[in-house]
C-alpha cells in the first residue's frame, strides 16, 4: 500500500466526476470528518501531478476500477469507501470497534458498488443524482448536499 500522510495534512482530494454512487460519497464524508477543510475536486481525468488523496479513480491504492483489484478474506471486493476506511478507520474507532463498523457498515456498501446488490442506504444516496429533469450546474451541490448526509450518518455511529 502507498505510504500517505497523517489525516492532519490531507489538503485535498479528488474523485470521479458524473453520477456519484454510496462509496465515493462515503469515502468523501470521511475524508472531511478526518480532515475538515479537505478540499474535494470531481472530475474525469487526475490532473497530472496531484499532489492530494486521489479515490475511486485514478488507479491508485484507493481506486478499486481496476485488474487485480483487493478482496477481503469473506469475498467482499473493496470499494473506495473500504479502501480508505482500512488506512483511517482507527483513526476514529478504536481495533474491535474499527473491524465491526467495517463488517457490519462499510462492507455493506463495498458490496453494494461492486455488485450491484440492493441496499436501502446506498439507494438513497444514488436519489440525490440529478435527474434528467434537473439543471446540470447543480450537480456539485447535490453531491455536496449527500456528502453531509453520509458525514452526518457516520459522525452518529461515530460517537
Amino acid at each position: 500500500m502507498d505510504i500517505i500522510k497523517l489525516p492532519n495534512g490531507l489538503k485535498e482530494g479528488f474523485t470521479h466526476g458524473g453520477l456519484f454512487h454510496a462509496d465515493d460519497v462515503f469515502a468523501t464524508a470521511l475524508l472531511k470528518i478526518l480532515s475538515p477543510e479537505i478540499k474535494i475536486t470531481r472530475g474525469f481525468s487526475v490532473p497530472t501531478d496531484y499532489e492530494g488523496i486521489v479515490y475511486d479513480i485514478g488507479g491508485g491504492c484507493f481506486d478499486h476500477h481496476q485488474k487485480g483489484r483487493r478482496i477481503r478474506e469473506n469475498r467482499i471486493p473493496y470499494a473506495a469507501f473500504g479502501l480508505l476506511w482500512e488506512k483511517f478507520g482507527e483513526c476514529l474507532l478504536c481495533g474491535e470497534d474499527a473491524e465491526r463498523f467495517d463488517k457490519e457498515f462499510v462492507q455493506q456498501i463495498d458490496w453494494s458498488d461492486n455488485t450491484g446488490e440492493p441496499n436501502m442506504l446506498a439507494a438513497t444516496i444514488a436519489d440525490r443524482n440529478l435527474t434528467w429533469q434537473d439543471e446540470p450546474s447543480l450537480a456539485e451541490e447535490a453531491f455536496d448536499k449527500a456528502v453531509e448526509y453520509a458525514k452526518e450518518i457516520l459522525e452518529y455511529r461515530f460517537h
